[in-house]
């Protein structure tokens, strides 16, 4: 009874933990995406606002600012930058919103006996409330109550 126990701990414990890191992925994904775009936006605004200021009237200075603003703008670092960024603002964000289900998840599926019991049961009770408060609004205020 204590081995079936054990085993029902240890897997609702990685059911929790890949609902979270499967959340935390997708979140990554998503802010990668936008970070890829607002990343370069931002650095072609620069670049453009930096060829578009001379500091005086001289040709062969704003032909200097034109090709460094090409580089710059067609550099295809920059958007990778972004993304990278981005995911891993959207995975550490996602992981932060979610850290109760990742402490009860690591504690069912790092700890033994009592300790593990409390860490699945404590899941299930999450998990139940969760359903109820974003499933069927239980507990939840929205704009058309207000």
């Amino acid at each position: 009874m204590v081995k079936i126990a054990n085993i029902a701990c240890k897997t609702i414990g990685i059911a929790g933990m890949s609902v979270v890191l499967y959340d935390a992925y997708a979140h990554a994904k998503h802010h990668a995406a936008v970070g890829k775009i607002e990343y370069a936006n931002d650095t072609y605004e620069k670049a453009i606002a930096a060829e578009r200021s001379n500091t005086n009237a001289s040709h062969v200075t704003g032909a200097v600012q034109k090709k460094i603003a090409n580089l710059r703008m067609n550099n295809p670092i920059i958007p990778f930058i972004g993304k990278v960024k981005g995911g891993i603002e959207g995975f550490l964000s996602s992981l932060g919103d979610s850290i109760i289900p990742v402490a009860l998840s690591s504690i069912a599926l790092a700890t033994k006996g009592t300790f593990q019991k409390i860490g699945a049961w404590g899941l299930g009770i999450y998990a139940v409330a969760k359903i109820l408060k974003e499933g069927f609004g239980v507990g939840k205020t929205t704009p058309i109550d207000e």
